[in-house]
């Protein structure tokens, strides 16, 4: 039997102390939105638990009222994740990123609103261009809601989130005051009856959502490549590096690739925080998957998402 030292939490980190990754059992709240602030070591819960360290951070941007509940989670065997650091590296030429194909969403519900971190628009072979984004995105405004989206709620339509969605505002995330930088705006989110916030990183193949575009000539569409990449072969994170970056991908390499599971190696150490949402490329600049969650292991940056056929296949109920 496993002692808690040899369990480890890949994505998630401590919010009060900083370890990254989690050793041993881990805290999440199940009051907070989901994000970055969420989870505590066992050292730090018992802190918590005798008032000595603050839940949620201090910069967390909505702290709820009320009791905070928590749910213990045990983790993986370090074992299991000794083959992501396998998979070779090579460097490759980075593709093109159109402007105005990445955003960064504004989710308005009545008077309240909600800035989600990126989504992207795209062209289908078959009908006009959507933007899409991960589900947890949303989850602040869902949780405001009183909206459960999680793969825990089997009841969850699709259907319940999009009737909360009075409008969607897009911006340009690459301008220097991208909140100046208004490009167009986004109508219905479509009921997608599988797609789901998942519990359990890294299998978050059904984290997904998606709008159709108010027409515009203002968008570059990315288009949806047909296959996932394979393991070993080079993926991009298209984001704002930051720091005066000239480039707009970060290099990953695929490191696994199953029906359930989207996981890739960064090279880079230092990498722009919430991420979710923004598109990952292939060579040839398709969408290959969207990004979802991130983590350290062995000092190694590593993240996961949802592959281009997941998305393919959620939107075939569209």
């Amino acid at each position: 039997m496993l002692s808690h030292a040899e369990l480890v939490h890949i994505w998630n980190r401590c919010h009060a102390c900083g370890a990254a990754p989690i050793i041993g059992p881990r805290f999440a709240c199940q009051t907070c939105p989901t994000g970055a602030d969420n989870d505590l070591c066992a050292t730090c819960y018992q802190l918590f638990k005798r008032g000595q360290i603050e839940h949620p951070s201090p910069e967390a941007r909505e702290a709820p009222a009320g009791r905070h509940l928590f749910r213990a989670f045990e983790g993986i065997e370090r074992e299991r994740a000794l083959p992501w650091l396998a998979a070779p590296w090579s460097a490759a030429l980075a593709p093109r990123v159109p402007d105005r194909s990445v955003v960064r969403p504004e989710f308005r519900s009545g008077g309240e609103s909600f800035f989600g971190s990126y989504a992207f628009v795209v062209v289908l072979e078959n009908g006009g261009p959507l933007l899409l984004t991960a589900l947890h995105v949303l989850d602040e405004l869902a949780k405001f809601r009183g909206i459960d989206c999680s793969d825990k709620n089997v009841s969850y339509t699709g259907g319940e989130l999009p009737h909360q969605i009075t409008d969607v505002q897009l911006y340009d995330p690459f301008a220097a005051n991208w909140v100046l930088n208004r490009l167009g705006a986004a109508r219905d989110m479509l009921p997608l009856p599988d797609a789901r916030i998942c519990s359990n990183e890294p299998y978050s193949q059904q984290d997904i959502a998606a709008f159709r575009l108010v027409p515009s000539s203002v968008f570059q569409p990315l288009r949806l490549a047909t296959a996932p990449p394979r393991v070993g072969e080079p993926i991009w994170l298209a984001v704002n590096l930051g720091h005066g970056a000239r480039q707009r991908a970060e290099q990953a390499v695929t490191v696994e690739i199953t029906d359930k599971t989207f996981i890739f190696r960064f090279a880079a150490h230092d990498l722009p925080l919430y991420t979710s949402g923004a598109p990952l490329l292939n060579r040839t600049g398709e969408v290959v998957g969207i990004n979802v969650g991130g983590g350290t292991f062995e000092k190694q940056k590593l993240g996961h998402g949802v592959s281009v056929l997941s998305v393919r296949h959620l939107l075939e109920w569209a």
